[in-house]
């Protein structure tokens, strides 16, 4: 008789038990953002939840990009780790007057000022070989009150070249680990863009058409995008608005001698080409300029 009372009512309320221990170790554990391991640099790691904070500290527009290509952006976060991981074992710190949100940065720019560019050395030979090879460009002034520029320049182009390499032995020497799970589930979907038949389409549907020729992977296409929706569903039934892709309609792009983006063109009603604007175009202006070939 217990044995029957417990498989009627003590079974399901231990299946309920275990089933609540492991929701709760999901939620704690597998499911917390905070415990993600996204990448692994040597002893350190970078978490789900610091990868989103770190990318909401940049403009809108950047963010975009980034969520659909976050490797771009955890490489910059996986270098900033190892700068700092290095910066730590020389005992670099960050400057006494740096503020809480510039302290890594502090960090960073003197740990590459004492190791790299605090070294270089410059000879007068390279100076006078830089002097002799421009002085007609330098206005022929004299070796001696020129210089100090000629050395300011070298020692430029010198440091970022030796920058460059300790950045890039301390990336080899490094032990980077990156999870593609944990990658592949924070990566976004690209805003969905128009085909070469919707083009088609909206030339013979006897309406102004204004075409944005851009692409999901430019800064400027992206921030004029917001614009071109509003435009849209104010002139719905009035104007065909669409946007292409150049590097998915190459051959439309070359079709329309598109060479910067974005490129805005803008045909009539017959589906001729009236106007066209190289780069980004503010609300106003546009509107002003589908008025102007019929889109009333």
């Amino acid at each position: 008789m217990k044995k029957k009372n417990f498989l009627k009512w003590g079974l399901p309320i231990l299946i309920i038990l275990v089933g609540l221990g492991v929701l709760g170790y999901l939620k704690l554990f597998a499911w917390n953002p905070e415990r993600q391991k996204i990448a692994q640099i040597n002893d350190r790691s970078i978490s789900v939840a610091q990868f989103n904070r770190e990318l909401a500290k940049i403009p809108a527009p950047y963010q975009d990009i980034f969520r659909e290509e976050p490797k771009q952006f955890l490489d910059q976060l996986i270098l900033k780790e190892i700068l700092l991981q290095e910066a730590e074992k020389k005992g670099v710190k960050s400057d006494a007057n740096a503020r809480p949100e510039d302290m890594e940065m502090s960090t960073i720019q003197n740990l590459l000022k004492k190791e790299v560019l605090d070294k270089v050395k410059i000879s007068s030979e390279e100076i006078a070989e830089i002097y002799n090879q421009h002085k007609e460009q330098l206005g022929q002034k004299p070796l001696a009150e020129i210089s100090p520029l000629i050395e300011e320049l070298i020692r430029e182009a010198k440091g970022k070249e030796q920058v460059e390499e300790y950045i890039a032995s301390l990336k080899n020497k490094a032990k980077i680990e990156i999870s593609d799970k944990y990658l592949k589930s924070i990566t976004a979907p690209p805003p969905l863009t128009d085909t070469a038949e919707d083009f088609k389409k909206a030339l013979q549907s006897g309406k102004p058409l204004l075409v944005d020729f851009g692409a999901n992977s430019c800064l400027p296409c992206r921030q004029i995008r917001p614009i071109l929706k509003e435009i849209k569903e104010e002139y719905a039934g009035k104007a065909n608005i669409l946007i292409i892709d150049v590097y998915k309609f190459k051959e439309l792009a070359r079709e329309y001698k598109v060479q910067l983006i974005p490129t805005l063109i803008f045909f009539d009603k017959n589906g001729q080409e009236v106007f066209r604007h190289l780069g980004a175009w503010d609300k106003d202006s546009i509107k002003n300029k589908l008025k102007e070939i019929g889109a009333a």
